[in-house]
């Protein structure tokens, strides 16, 4: 079975909204969880060599209006104001599309900006950030920039059609992912998505792991299109435990409850990190174990 991963991946974050409501919290709740599967994805791709990586905000997402909510605020605010100088260390290009003008406020649209700028001439890896799915006005607006340029037909092809796009350098998409139990891709890419390899889960955005994400690159790779045979029903994934028991930390040190969610989706964090570096530390004593080389043995040579 090959193991090539794919080229790019897009996937629609969906879910914010019902993963607060489903724990009787507000929508801010969801999106500060989101942060977590924000950094999860982005690392867990490139960790599977994907060179392209998109993330499109979900319906619910571009439904919940106001500024202080917005998608484009939420992002610029606590995804790449938290992020930005580790994914500019790592090479990482970022790409931001829509919403434009008005439907920013001002200190947002130059924060997007300010990360594209930071990062244009990194290319190790790229990420897009879409807040809107866009997919039939980008078309239409391809359509209009060769009228008005009065471009001949013959020279309309599928290979010269994109450099009229929002975004020209963006490839084909090899893998749609969309969390929210939603099948549908909700006009999300059209003309990229036109022979991607299309995954469903119903999994809820925040709750979003790097199990999912390498579970929906198993079926990429077992798809008869890669494989040249009928593909395995690959096996059932269990959603990942998620932090518990929000509610009830509010209520024992008497905080509002945004500030306990986001105190235990820290101590989650750091709960990781510690596992991680516990492992480290394993690995590195059981090589000077089995190689009979202790700190005093390895100095003294």
């Amino acid at each position: 079975m090959p193991t090539t991963a794919p080229k790019h991946v897009a996937c629609i974050m969906d879910g914010n909204g019902r993963w607060a409501r489903q724990r009787g919290l507000e929508r801010s709740h969801g999106e500060l969880a989101s942060e977590n599967a924000f950094r999860t994805v982005v690392r867990t791709a490139g960790e599977e060599d994907v060179e392209w990586l998109t993330l499109l905000a979900g319906a619910g997402n571009r439904a919940h209006s106001g500024e202080g909510g917005s998608p484009g605020h939420f992002v610029a605010q606590h995804v790449l104001g938290h992020n930005l100088e580790r994914l500019h260390d790592e090479g990482v290009r970022i790409r931001v599309l829509g919403p434009t003008g008005p439907a920013l406020a001002d200190a947002t649209s130059h924060r997007l900006r300010e990360a594209e700028e930071l990062t244009r001439g990194n290319t190790r890896r790229n990420l897009t950030i879409a807040f809107e799915p866009g997919g039939r006005q980008d078309i239409l607006d391809a359509t209009r920039a060769l009228v008005t340029r009065q471009v001949p037909a013959y020279r309309v092809t599928e290979a010269t059609f994109p450099k009229y796009m929002r975004c020209p350098e963006l490839p084909d998409v090899d893998l749609l992912i969309r969390t929210g139990g939603q099948h549908r891709i909700s006009n999300a890419l059209l003309w990229h998505c036109a022979h991607a390899e299309l995954v469903f889960l119903e999994i809820l955005w925040p709750d979003f792991r790097a199990e999912h994400l390498r579970y929906a690159l198993d079926v990429y790779r077992r798809s008869p299109r890669r494989s040249g045979q009928a593909p395995a029903d690959p096996a059932p994934h269990q959603a990942p435990a998620v932090p518990a028991g929000e509610g009830l930390l509010s209520k024992l040190l008497h905080l509002p409850s945004t500030l306990t969610t986001h105190l235990g989706l820290v101590l989650m964090d750091g709960l990781r990190e510690a596992a991680d570096y516990a492992n480290s530390q394993r690995t590195q004593m059981r090589t000077r174990t089995q190689t009979g080389l202790g700190d005093g043995d390895r100095w003294s040579r």
